[in-house]
């Protein structure tokens, strides 16, 4: 997120921003050349390129409510009273301004002999102009309303034609994945057998799956999408000569639109008037800013970085330049963490189905006999037998109830005022373990407060600090509802706000994140023309006539002022605009909010590390970390580009905090904690967050943020603040938890069924109906999706997909389970144990068949209640709904094992009840089996963490091992792009808290020595590092 507050004052990192335009062209940054230097100069390095090209600190700061915002400034305005000066007066003004301060600013890409865009037709920009409004029929003064609907029933809406997805594929889309496919074979097999009754069955339990998860996805996809229709960007137009915001939807060939910094160009235009810097990079490649002018063709989707003008819209919606192009890739899709998870899932459980099928049929074939004799129903009984572990191996069901889980997830969410714009990304935002948040507007307030200025070059009186400040809001424009300029307006008094009245602006210069400053050339009553700056302190110090003379005050008071928790915000007056005069600092306050500090305290006792990034000065960081609870170690970024990789990686993950930053480094910070193996989400708000916001595992644009960042994101936030993150953070646990707990549950049916069918076939030639296999999947599978209602309670430490513990602990489960069900066979089938014992009667095949499916059917849906419970299972209650489906489906299982289906079907497949007195002793048998089935479960756990302490062990000893030996300096830095090379790349246990690190002499150290650690530190949890490598793309 920019900040807004801090844009035009003192607390950016200014020895390394390009030159103001303030005064003396002589005058130059410290350390960068300004970029009016002479022609000869040696061209810029690559390095300083990136820094002052495409990333700058934006100026427009929307944290704060945008409704708000622009009655404030239409309340200011109000007071201010300036009537519109007319085009003609403007333009005039505009034009002698810049003749008597040319913008010697250069694109760094354009050539001195080469043309800019649009010069090469042989027209000049007034007859580019005037082609561009006649080709659209337009006039400068905009269309009228009448115009605006006959053009709007022509070309329709100014947004890319959507691609509405066909009910019938949406559907389909469950039916086509490789769990599906499994099940798609067993259909073709049963057919191929005649086996019609089990064919239908088949596919309806495919057209179950899918009719529940499209009604899910559907109702979850209408709740987002009404709250999503909130965020419909806004543009303001001329017209009925009046300047009106509307929905960028709504515009048309034609229009007179409005725009400046920070705001993405909402339709293909051409510039009347005034001069723009343009980041077009997302559809021509070039990596910097390009300039504009009057003339000039500006795109669809580029984004302002300097500069306001009119343009004249000439194309909309898929006519633009970035329409065209978007049609060419609107059907690519990535391939997310999540599909990785389920693509491995499903091998697991093809390899075991294959693995059973294989072993069963050579046993059938080989060695029990059992030919096909024929074609037909029944003529091929051991064909027809591996149906069921196909039937009942696959999860068939796994696809729908993990999604579905995710899509009425994010319909919670979205309850809760988050936005889910890419649905995977709740299963990664369950395992963040680094937060990178901007400060201002998300842990502060963005409402600036004023306090006493301090004056320059005159006594200290109230008259005078009245005058400092008469003199900024003189400098400023509060209609463009700019937090500052807002602020400098309200905090005049009343006669001074009645003499603003009197004062006409003549030009206004907005802030450009190079000059870092804003100026005005204004008229007052007398009719005397003079001009009015406000900016960044070091600028304006750095531009004044009279920098000898203040210079030890203004620095000192800049420093004091940045202790105290305060931005700077320089004045200065010119009577010509070249020698100016500075005269005073503003000092600037923006308090955290009420509910910052308790969100940073509950994200680490949830094992999230937060770190503040700000553009502010290093001062204001620190004291804006300890008024939160921050740590006190943060870093600025003059080192980031020159650390070596292990250094660099080290580094980010102790500090607290950065400043000073530039867009870029927050992107190359986001990346080295990730190659640091940690799942790290990023706030942002603007036009500048958007690389890192794309590039973090979860991009979090806060609420009032630009359509860019927006875009680049995967989770909106509509209400202000960090506290709905705590809540997205829980929610996106809770529904982690869900898919886990079902994932290991269904994957230990599957290893149940293939084990207890394909051993009951391979020792005792035993066949099964998969009529039998088809209706238990069908109402076993039909209620397990109220899973995704459960009740849960979500980690304390950020969660990951550890399939190894999974498999692990479904393998046991689903061999435990085999077990109880093989013991009961042999006990019915080969001995007389419940005759003897209970009277019961002696069962046949047939009649066993009913036994086995109340057994099956009851101990399988109950392991549900084993996997979902962290601990023991009766200590954790379930949702009703999943009771509710639980006693439901074991009432159909109880009919069912009691009645069988009287003998179908006939031959080796078929099915009688047992009765119910077998029927319950297969829910005691369950009973007795249940029990040890949470020990084994806690079993495998302390197994997988012995085994993973095992792994840490030998890693620390083998960095204890290099740390003792010599070895050639790391060379693995921070490319200009961010990426860390990986050479020399430090293990991950490296550089997590409590873990072996270097000190600068070689030898191993602790990181997180609790008795070297703040107390702050030690109350704080240790945070986690996921397993799994961070999410390759969005």
């Amino acid at each position: 997120m920019a900040d807004n507050t801090s844009r035009q004052d003192g607390l950016q990192p200014t020895h390394e921003q390009s030159p103001a335009t303030l005064g003396d062209e002589g005058v130059s940054s410290p350390k960068v050349q300004p970029k009016n230097q002479d022609e000869n100069a040696p061209e810029p390095t690559k390095d300083a390129k990136k820094k002052h090209g495409f990333f700058h600190k934006k100026d427009k700061e929307n944290a704060s409510d945008p409704t708000e915002k622009k009655a404030e400034a239409e309340k200011v305005e109000k007071v201010r009273g300036v009537p519109p000066a007319s085009p003609n007066t403007v333009a005039r003004e505009q034009e002698k301004d810049r003749q008597e301060h040319p913008v010697k600013d250069k694109d760094p890409n354009q050539k001195d002999d080469e043309p800019k865009e649009g010069e090469d037709d042989g027209l000049t920009p007034e007859q580019r102009i005037e082609n561009a409004l006649k080709e659209v029929e337009a006039t400068p003064n905009g269309l009228s309303a009448a115009e605006v609907k006959t053009r709007f029933d022509k070309y329709g809406p100014n947004a890319l034609e959507e691609k509405h997805e066909n009910k019938f594929w949406a559907w389909f889309k469950f039916a086509w994945n490789p769990l599906s496919w499994t099940m798609e074979v067993a259909a073709i097999i049963a057919i191929v057998l005649i086996d019609y009754v089990d064919f239908f069955l088949i596919l309806g339990l495919l057209i179950l799956n899918c009719t529940i998860a499209w009604f899910e996805e559907r109702g979850s996809g209408n709740a987002i999408a009404a709250l999503a229709s909130q965020l419909a960007p806004t543009t303001k137009v001329l017209r009925d000569g009046e300047v009106q915001s509307t929905e960028s939807a709504n515009l048309v060939p034609g229009d007179i639109v409005l725009i400046r910094l920070g705001d993405v160009i909402p339709a293909d235009a051409v510039i009347l008037a005034d001069t723009l810097k343009i980041d077009q990079s997302a559809m021509t490649g070039e990596s910097l800013p390009v300039n504009k002018g009057p003339g000039d063709l500006i795109y669809s989707g580029a984004v302002i970085k300097q500069g306001e003008v009119r343009a004249v819209v000439t194309k909309t919606g898929k006519n633009t330049f970035l329409g065209q192009a978007t049609e060419l890739i609107r059907n690519v899709e990535d391939t997310n963490h999540f599909q990785k998870v389920l693509r491995s899932i499903g091998f697991f459980c093809i390899g075991i189905i294959v693995f059973f099928i294989a072993f069963e049929l050579a046993f059938a074939f080989g060695y029990h006999k059992n030919y096909c004799t024929g074609d037909g129903e029944r003529k091929c009984p051991s064909l027809n037998n591996i149906l069921v572990i196909l039937i009942g191996g696959i999860p068939i069901a796994m696809p729908t109830v993990l999604t579905v889980t995710m899509a009425i997830g994010s319909g919670q969410l979205a309850a809760k005022q988050a936005i889910v714009r890419r649905l995977t990304a709740i299963e990664e935002m369950a395992g963040m373990d680094v937060l990178c948040s901007d400060k201002t507007g998300t842990l502060t307030l963005n409402k600036l407060s004023v306090s006493d200025a301090k004056v320059y070059g005159a006594e200290a009186t109230d008259e005078a600090k009245a005058n400092v400040l008469f003199t900024a809001a003189l400098a400023s424009k509060p209609e463009n509802e700019d937090a500052i300029d807002i602020a400098m307006v309200k905090c005049c008094s009343d006669e001074q706000k009645k003499k603003l009245l009197t004062y006409r602006q003549l030009m206004y210069h907005p802030f450009d994140p190079v000059g870092k400053k804003t100026f005005a050339k204004v008229k007052d009553a007398d009719g005397k023309n003079f001009y009015a700056a406000k900016g960044a302190p070091q600028i304006i110090l750095r531009e004044a006539s009279n920098n000898s003379e203040i210079k030890e005050a203004v620095e000192a008071d800049i420093l004091q002022l940045a202790k105290g928790g305060y931005r700077s915000l320089g004045i200065a007056t010119s009577d010509d605009g070249n020698s100016w005069k500075m005269i005073g600092i503003v000092p600037l306050f923006d308090p955290p909010r009420h509910d910052t500090q308790s969100t940073i305290v509950k994200c680490g006792e949830m094992g999230i590390q937060v770190k503040m990034i700000t553009g502010d000065q290093l001062a204001i960081a620190i004291e804006t970390a300890r008024l939160l609870g921050l740590g006190q170690n943060i870093h600025t970024t003059d080192k980031i580009d020159d650390l070596a990789e292990e250094a660099l990686e080290k580094m980010l993950m102790e500090a607290d905090g950065f400043a000073q930053v530039f867009p870029e480094h927050k992107f190359n910070i986001v990346k080295g904690i990730q190659h640091a193996g940690h799942t790290v989400g990023m706030t942002g708000d603007g036009v500048n967050d958007a690389p890192a916001l794309k590039q973090a595992d979860i991009g979090i644009a806060v609420h009032g943020a630009t359509d860019a960042a927006r875009d680049s994101s995967d989770i909106v936030l509509m209400t202000p603040g960090l506290s709905v993150i705590i809540d997205a953070i829980i929610g996106s646990r809770k529904i982690f938890q869900r898919m886990r707990n079902y994932s290991m549950y269904t994957l230990s049916v599957t290893v149940r069924i293939c084990l207890t069918f394909g051993l009951l076939t391979v020792i005792w030639d035993f066949f099964y109906p998969p009529i039998a296999i088809v209706i238990l999947a069908v109402v076993n599978d039909g209620v397990i999706i109220t899973i995704s209602r459960d009740r849960v309670k979500p980690s304390q430490e950020p969660d990951h997909w550890d399939l190894g513990e999974i498999f692990a602990t479904a393998i046991a489960l689903g061999s435990w389970l085999a077990l109880s069900s093989l013991v009961l066979f042999w006990l019915v089938h080969d001995t007389t144990f419940f005759q003897r014992n209970f009277g019961l009667a002696t069962l046949g095949d047939d009649r066993i068949r009913g036994l086995l499916y109340a057994q099956v059917s009851i101990s399988g849906l109950a392991t549900i209640f084993v996997t979902r419970s962290r601990y023991l299972a009766y200590m954790e209650r379930p949702a009703v709904i999943v009771m509710v489906a639980f006693v439901l489906a074991q009432i159909v299982a109880s009919i069912l094992g009691a009645y069988g289906l009287d003998g179908y079907p006939n031959g080796p497949f078929s099915w009688r009840g047992a009765g119910w007195g077998y029927v319950l002793v297969a829910w005691i048998w369950c009973i007795i089996w249940f029990i040890p089935m949470d020990f084994i479960k806690l079993a495998i756990r302390a197994l997988g963490k012995r085994m993973r302490g095992k792994r840490v062990n030998k890693k620390i000893a083998a960095e204890k091992s290099a740390a003792s030996t010599p070895r050639p300096s790391q060379q693995g830095r921070m490319s200009q792009q961010g990426r860390p090379s990986q050479q020399g790349r430090p293990s991950q246990q490296a550089q997590r808290p409590g873990t072996i690190a270097q000190n600068p002499n070689g030898t191993p150290r602790d990181l997180r020595d609790p008795t070297k650690m703040p107390r702050e530190e030690m109350r704080s949890p240790t945070v986690r590092s996921r397993t799994n490598q961070p999410s390759q793309g969005k």
